[in-house]
């Protein structure tokens, strides 16, 4: 008769039957990916500068390939022109709804340099008083793009369209200001908006601690009082005061 005895089956670990869980890991085309390597050329930028950055830096730091950047972007002037006009788009839009607005308003008429003011600045002074980091970056490296002659050619095609139809408004409602006089105005207009988004602390310095930058809520009200003021003072020049 026949034995009928099994042969017995080799075991099997438990951790090779079951699959170990892996962690998702977001597609190398994804929109995810691309946002991922924006954040981190934005952060390193604003802090480090466009020089002091390197592709294979905003690799690491978004935790992706050093190719993948490239494959993306493209060259390091492409990924700066992309932070650029990221967040510009998202400013111009609202700039242009609140300035379409505010023109509905006035029914023709010159809208108010304090209205202007507001549209202008609060677009972008709402974000980082919400304690959005990327806004912050963000408006730290702009600060330094539009201070530098290298990145002309970028904050003209990403910020001036809409800068040159708030101009035209201010020019309408300030008929008697010297047009390059009103250029220099509004150019000292962003330059203090700017300072104030990406706290750069001198208010913590000159104030010993007492008072602080984050305050954008306050700041904002004081800055629009400030260049509402200014401009007036400009408008209420006389020719021959220089």
């Amino acid at each position: 008769m026949a034995s009928t005895t099994k042969t017995p089956r080799a075991s099997v670990p438990r951790s090779a039957s079951v699959p170990r869980k892996r962690i998702p890991q977001p597609r190398a085309d994804s929109e995810q990916t691309r946002e991922r390597i924006l954040d981190s050329a934005e952060k390193l930028f604003a802090w480090h500068g466009y020089h002091g950055t390197s592709i294979r830096d905003i690799a690491t730091d978004a935790d992706y390939q050093f190719a993948l950047v490239g494959y993306h972007f493209g060259s390091k002037l492409d990924l700066m022109d992309r932070v650029l006009g990221r967040r510009s788009e998202v400013l111009n839009a609202e700039r242009l709804a609140f300035l379409e607005q505010a023109r509905a308003h006035s029914k023709g008429s010159p809208i108010p340099v304090r209205t202007l003011v507001e549209g202008y600045v609060g677009a972008i002074m709402a974000r980082p008083s919400r304690n959005e980091a990327g806004w912050r970056n963000y408006t730290q490296l702009v600060g330094s793009a539009v201070a530098s002659a290298e990145w002309t050619e970028l904050t003209d095609r990403h910020f001036n369209a809409v800068a040159r139809e708030y101009l035209s408004e201010l020019q309408r409602s300030l008929p008697k200001v010297p047009s390059e006089a009103l250029h220099q105005a509004f150019s000292f207009a962003v330059g203090a908006m700017i300072t104030a988004c990406a706290r750069p602390k001198r208010i913590e310095t000159l104030s010993r601690g007492k008072f602080k930058s984050r305050d954008l809520s306050t700041m904002y009200e004081t800055l629009c009082t400030f260049l509402d003021g200014g401009f007036k003072a400009v408008a209420s020049r006389r020719p021959d005061s220089d």
